[in-house]
């Protein structure tokens, strides 16, 4: 038994170790409930442990691509935002990624700390409503 628990140890630490190089993490935070109309928020927020910017933007996309769409926000702002290949595109459900981003999409984009979109979520595509998709 004494040499057990120094084993067990030593294989967490090594499985950590592994998942940590091989670019395993936590899923990034659910977006939270916002009542009432909005365009941009910053919020600061935990998580796992740490304070994080949490950028968020509603619009509808004028331009999508594999590593940027550009919103306009119902104020008129224009934003551009980066997506990289870890974006979650959602609702998970309909199977999407960042390239079936199309121009006229109501969209919600999550950003941590300035990066990449980490989320996007899809309210409406064009003039349907999502649901209608489902």
């Amino acid at each position: 038994m004494r040499r057990l628990a120094p084993l067990v140890c030593a294989l967490v630490v090594f499985a950590l170790a592994g998942a940590a190089a091989a670019g395993v993490s936590a899923p990034p935070p659910q977006f939270p409930a916002l009542p009432g109309p909005w365009t941009h928020i910053t919020i600061n927020r935990k998580i796992r442990g740490e304070w994080h910017t949490l950028i968020l933007d509603r619009g509808r996309i004028v331009q999508a691509g594999a590593r940027r769409m550009t919103l306009l926000e119902s104020d008129g702002t224009m934003v551009p935002i980066d997506l990289d290949d870890a974006t979650i595109v959602q609702p998970q459900g309909l199977g999407m990624t960042v390239l079936d981003l199309r121009r006229g999409m109501a969209v919600d984009a999550m950003r941590i700390d300035g990066g990449p979109a980490v989320r996007v979520r899809i309210r409406v595509f064009g003039a349907r409503r999502l649901r209608a998709a489902q």
